[in-house]
């Protein structure tokens, strides 16, 4: 996919309708009037809402802040976990989606770009890479890192709950590390499902402290520093076509990375069927009513 196409296959990100492009291809428009542009390093700016909410636009402002020191920290943390290996397990994670060369792959929260980087690699030759952060100053950082020769790459600055591309639309997903303060988490989890392709795999991970850990003194600590290891993991966000849901504890079981597929539609079952070999009627239904009566 060339730059000429992915800004063509761009959409609304709030209803997925065509955009109208300028003569020189810099300005993107909305049926509603609203503006996208191309700004430096070719990253197009499709956040949406326009004004974000106040969460996001708070996590927003401290990635940019943080975004040349945000490397040396994150590390730091991984090896405050148990001496984790990060690149080992940052491997893992990527593995899950089962990539494959020439896939095309979405990572919304990018970063600086450093699972990016494994992406890249796993897809080539003739892969397509679309990478996506809320922070301008992250995604330049991740510009500068990420140069192939035999995959594109492109990006965009986006809100992972409004997603500028059709329905089925790429291979895999992938998001590690900023879903636990998205404004709206369960659309989000919409929203990454409905860009994939049926049979497609999400991949989605953050804080979360494993429960039987929780009262270990060591722990402790860590859930009295930072209020985000109190986070779930939260299965109750996914779709209803989410199937074949597996997850994990990593990076010293203070965080989770978990698998999903897209299936073409949620699971059918019969709740009216009879029960065999009785003499009388029974099956789901009916006992659902006995249980409300």
């Amino acid at each position: 996919m060339t730059q000429e196409q992915f800004l063509a296959a761009l959409v609304c990100p709030q209803t997925q309708q065509p955009l109208q492009r300028s003569a020189d291809g810099q300005t993107l428009t909305a049926p509603d009037g609203t503006t996208y542009s191309v700004i430096d390093s070719g990253i197009v700016d499709m956040i949406y809402p326009r004004e974000l909410f106040e969460d996001d636009a708070r996590e927003q402002h401290l990635y940019d802040l943080a975004y040349q020191r945000y490397d040396r920290g994150v590390s730091w943390v991984f090896e405050t976990l148990n001496h984790s290996d990060e690149a080992a397990t940052r491997q893992f994670m990527i593995s899950l989606m089962e990539l494959k060369p020439g896939q095309t792959v979405l990572e919304v929260g990018a970063g600086t770009g450093k699972d990016s980087a494994l992406i890249v690699e796993q897809i080539a030759p003739g892969g397509t890479a679309v990478l996506s952060d809320l922070s301008p100053n992250m995604l330049r950082l991740a510009t500068q890192k990420l140069q192939p020769n035999d995959v594109n790459v492109h990006f965009f600055l986006g809100n992972g709950s409004y997603l500028p591309f059709p329905d089925g639309t790429f291979d895999s997903v992938f998001h590690f590390g900023g879903i636990n303060t998205f404004s709206e988490r369960k659309k989000a989890f919409a929203e990454l499902t409905r860009v994939v392709k049926v049979g497609g795999k999400i991949v989605v991970g953050d804080e979360s402290m494993a429960p039987w850990l929780r009262n270990e003194p060591t722990y402790q600590i860590l859930w009295k520093a930072n209020p985000l290891f109190h986070a779930e993991i939260p299965l109750e966000d996914l779709p209803s076509n989410a199937e074949k849901v597996t997850w994990h504890y990593i990076f010293g079981n203070c965080f989770y990375v978990m698998q999903y597929t897209k299936a073409a539609q949620a699971p059918q079952i019969d709740v009216d069927l009879p029960i065999p070999g009785k003499d009388f009627v029974d099956n789901w239904r009916l006992r659902a009513s006995k249980v409300e009566g």
